[in-house]
């Protein structure tokens, strides 16, 4: 057999995968998001689907603290991530889990939900740049908070 008459080569089918690749709601996120859940898949073996943790020291050499904390509200506005467990004061990281609720969006007339969520993190956005005068401070933390529970309430009801 010559050298060229050697096998052609085939390409080993990959052994991670994303899901909701192309689906609005994966459109929808920011390329900052799209790496988180790259991370959060990378990390996924197959066993540990609600068992996932991405700490902010692990993604700082790419991006900053507010960008890092904007993708995960994204991916789990979008249905892409849940909440398991909240990070904690004492060095405990958050866990997520991987999430399918982003199918409810393939649905058609499906837009009109996304553009909801995305107006929701929109608003998050837009209070966390607004000044409030120093008595104010709380009510506007109250106000971003009750917007994330909203993301989460829904998330909850799926």
């Amino acid at each position: 057999m010559s050298r060229h008459e050697r096998k052609a080569y085939r390409p080993r089918p990959p052994f991670k995968i994303i899901e909701g690749l192309g689906t609005p709601a994966f459109e929808r996120l920011n390329p900052y998001a799209q790496w988180v859940l790259n991370k959060f898949y990378s990390r996924f073996d197959g066993r540990n689907r609600s068992n996932l943790s991405l700490s902010y020291a692990e993604v700082s050499p790419v991006m900053s603290g507010v960008i890092f904390s904007r993708a995960i509200w994204e991916l789990i506005g979008f249905g892409f991530l849940d909440v398991r467990r909240w990070g904690r004061l004492e060095r405990n990281a958050s866990l997520y889990g991987l999430s399918d609720r982003w199918r409810r969006f393939c649905e058609p007339g499906s837009e009109t939900r996304l553009d909801k969520i995305a107006a929701q993190l929109q608003e998050v956005e837009n209070l966390k740049r607004q000044k409030w005068p120093e008595g104010k401070k709380s009510e506007k933390r109250e106000r971003i908070a009750a917007l994330r529970h909203s993301l989460l309430k829904v998330q909850e009801s799926s």
